[in-house]
């Protein structure tokens, strides 16, 4: 620990050296250097929480008052990560952040202090330590990018940063619901970092010189533009699992909607993963919330589906997110008040990234095609590694398959076999959410009805989206059928107890 600043020199109350820091070192004779050094040591004898107004004091001298100082008291500061009370860790976190904030170079020597923090037994320092990632690893990925030579020392440091995100993404499993929450906000901004900005991106002010894979050199020595890509989409789906977990609380799903609704807006290639997120949701609401928690939901599904319609990319999905805001009881006047003007109409972008990322999505798409090649597709030549191809989603090829079975008599026979399983009394969060279906029987509604049932027979592993289809011509009569047990390819010809036939 630093030195003792001399006997001459008269102590004072930390608030009076709080209030008369400004005044310069004519005051008491002390240069900045010799008061971060007479600060430190009261410090290391404070046990009450006036310590962290010193170590406040002891930051704003090194960091924004005298930086050149910074490097000669880091060690001293981070000392204090092992200090009995939380605020003085979630300080040095803190602390931490800012320092690499001034001076990156700084992160080659405190991300391993980090590490350890993320790691701390307390769920409060945890929390903390995720929200200062959620910041430093934009700054680390854009050390990086800038450096077109790259050290030992800053692969090994890239790498423990790409390994933290890695850990925190785990977080989303979590006991606490705090850290899951704090997990969630990370996710996004992975998300939204490790994937292209478009001309049609949304940009809040604050985040408009921060980073994006747009801004990576493909040629780049070590950060590779392709695995970043790839992070970004294994992140997404991470969310988007984690959304529709049964046991999900209602605080986590509340922050998972406003994060995919961010996500949608700032990098709209993905609004259809989001769009049918939404739709798995409305029509598989967790069982374990209650009844005000289910109207909280739907409250904030609402109003996140509102914001996701007034952005220029939502033209192509309107009838679904219509269809859904109409289910959550909201009124047509307010959905016409958020549709995007005519002149907000999707533009193409300026650039090549549009064209790049279909045939980043076409590759594995068609890598899949080649494993599934051993399919025989019937006459219409329906299958899913085909419907893969064209970039429809499992949902997508069972909501087109049973749309057009979703006749008046299909229905009534439905309704009729289900009515045995009704309660004797309507249940009460049934009734509370309940809203009449205003459309009923027309094109629009059907459909919406097919892609509730598929998103929910995907959901259980069933359908054509999830298992193979065969379409057999017999006859005078056309069947569609599919394997109930996934991966069992269906009998040439004719159907038996594993298969629905219509």
């Amino acid at each position: 620990m630093a030195g003792s600043s001399g006997d001459s020199v008269t102590r004072r109350s930390v608030a009076s050296q709080f209030f008369t820091q400004e005044e310069g070192p004519g005051i008491d004779g002390m240069t900045t250097s010799e008061r971060v050094v007479d600060l430190l040591n009261q410090a290391a004898l404070i046990t009450n929480d006036s310590k962290i107004t010193v170590l406040k004091q002891v930051q704003e001298l090194i960091i924004n008052k005298d930086p050149t100082l910074l490097d000669n008291f880091l060690d001293e500061i981070i000392a204090f990560q092992a200090d009995k009370s939380i605020e003085v860790r979630k300080f040095v976190i803190g602390f931490i952040e800012e320092a690499c904030k001034r001076d990156i170079e700084l992160l080659l020597k405190l991300i391993a202090n980090l590490n350890m923090l993320l790691r701390d037994e307390n769920v409060n320092v945890v929390k903390k330590a995720i929200l200062t990632m959620t910041q430093l690893y934009k700054v680390a990925l854009q050390w990086m990018v800038k450096s077109r030579v790259i050290s030992e020392l800053q692969e090994a440091c890239w790498d423990m940063v790409s390994a933290m995100a890695a850990d925190i993404i785990l977080l989303l499993d979590s006991d606490n619901d705090g850290i899951r929450t704090h997990a969630i906000k990370f996710v996004e901004g992975l998300i939204v970092t490790l994937s292209p900005r478009m001309a049609d991106s949304e940009v809040p002010r604050r985040q408009e010189h921060d980073i994006s894979l747009d801004r990576i050199p493909r040629d780049h020595p070590y950060i590779q533009y392709n695995v970043l890509w790839e992070e970004g989409k294994a992140a997404l789906e991470q969310l988007l699992k984690f959304m529709v977990h049964p046991a999900i609380s209602s605080i986590n799903l509340t922050t998972a909607l406003g994060s995919l609704a961010n996500i949608a807006r700032q990098r709209p290639m993905f609004m259809s993963e989001v769009i049918q997120a939404y739709e798995t949701l409305h029509a598989n609401l967790p069982p374990t919330l209650a009844k005000s928690q289910v109207s909280s939901v739907r409250k904030n599904l609402k109003l996140h589906l509102l914001s996701v319609l007034k952005h220029p990319a939502s033209l192509e999905f309107q009838a679904q997110i219509t269809t859904l805001l109409v289910d959550l009881g909201t009124p047509q006047a307010e959905i016409a008040r958020n549709m995007p003007s005519g002149k907000d109409a999707r533009k193409r972008p300026r650039d090549d990234s549009d064209s790049t990322l279909k045939k980043m999505k076409l590759e594995p798409n068609l890598g899949e095609d080649d494993e599934d090649k051993d399919l025989e597709p019937g006459p219409s030549g329906t299958s899913k590694a085909s419907a893969q191809i064209s970039g429809q989603s499992d949902t997508d090829i069972t909501a087109e398959f049973l749309q057009p079975l979703l006749t008046p008599d299909n229905v009534a026979n439905l309704v009729l076999i289900s009515m045995v399983y009704l309660p004797e009394a309507m249940p009460a969060s049934f009734q509370a959410i309940y809203t009449p279906v205003e459309s009923a029987g027309t094109e629009a509604q059907i459909k919406h009805l097919a892609r509730l049932m598929a998103t929910q027979m995907t959901a259980a592993g069933l359908g054509p989206g999830e298992c193979p289809l065969a379409l057999a011509l017999t006859g005078d009569w056309h069947c569609g059928c599919w394997v109930l047990l996934p991966g069992r390819a269906p009998p040439q010809g004719g159907t038996n107890e594993t298969h629905m036939r219509y």
